[in-house]
Formats: C-alpha cells, sequence, structure tokens
C-alpha cells in the first residue's frame, strides 16, 4: 500500500484500512471484569462540653489522628492541627463558643485551644 503525506494519495485507503484493524483487535480483547469499590463513610465528631468547662470532641475520626499522632513532636502538631482544620474541628470548637486558652479533651489527651490567625 502506497500512501503520500505531500498529495494525500492513498491516504484514505489507509485510514480505512487502519480503523477496520482497530476494530478488530479491540474485539478480540477479553471483556474487562467490573468490580466494585468499597469506602467507608466519614464518620463525624461531635463538640461539646462538659460539667468541668473543658470542650470535649468526641468521633472515631478525630481521636484516631490524636492517638496517632507523637504530641511531642512539633511536624507531628502541625499535622495535626492541620487535619483538625479540614475535618472542620476547629471551625466546630469556634462556633460552640471555644477561646483561646480553653482546655479541649480528645480522646484521653487534652490540648490547648488556639483560635486560627
Amino acid at each position: 500500500m502506497r500512501i503520500s503525506a505531500v498529495s494525500h494519495e492513498g491516504l484514505d485507503r489507509f485510514l480505512g484500512r487502519l480503523g477496520t484493524l482497530v476494530d478488530d483487535a479491540r474485539a478480540a480483547e477479553p471483556v474487562p471484569e467490573t468490580y466494585v469499590v468499597h469506602r467507608p463513610v466519614e464518620e463525624g465528631f461531635s463538640v461539646q462540653r462538659d460539667d468541668d468547662g473543658i470542650w470535649r470532641v468526641s468521633g472515631r475520626s478525630a481521636e484516631r489522628v490524636v492517638a496517632m499522632s507523637d504530641l511531642t513532636n512539633p511536624e507531628a502538631v502541625a499535622y495535626l492541627q492541620e487535619r483538625f482544620r479540614t475535618m472542620g474541628v476547629e471551625r466546630a470548637l469556634a462556633r460552640a463558643g471555644a477561646r483561646d486558652g480553653d482546655t479541649v479533651r480528645v480522646g484521653g489527651v487534652e490540648l490547648e485551644y488556639e483560635q486560627e490567625r
């Protein structure tokens, strides 16, 4: 089969043959298996004030982030703050009335609240 890019000679026939070959190759491929992806639903958290005046953040995801953080490492504390910000914990505490210096209890850990600057 001869083709010319300059004069376009044989180009239509070439493209037609190429299309047929692609269709044949796709038809010969096995049908891909389908699969289902299960993603857990994000569990929320709640903010409430205990009788002793300490704010309590409850919820599996918030408690897990704190439990997995090394709070003696400044980088881990910065990560925890960013994670709480993206989860909405900081916003929820501010809406509930938390002020700078208030104690916030998450799981068995007590943290000091500072408003986002």
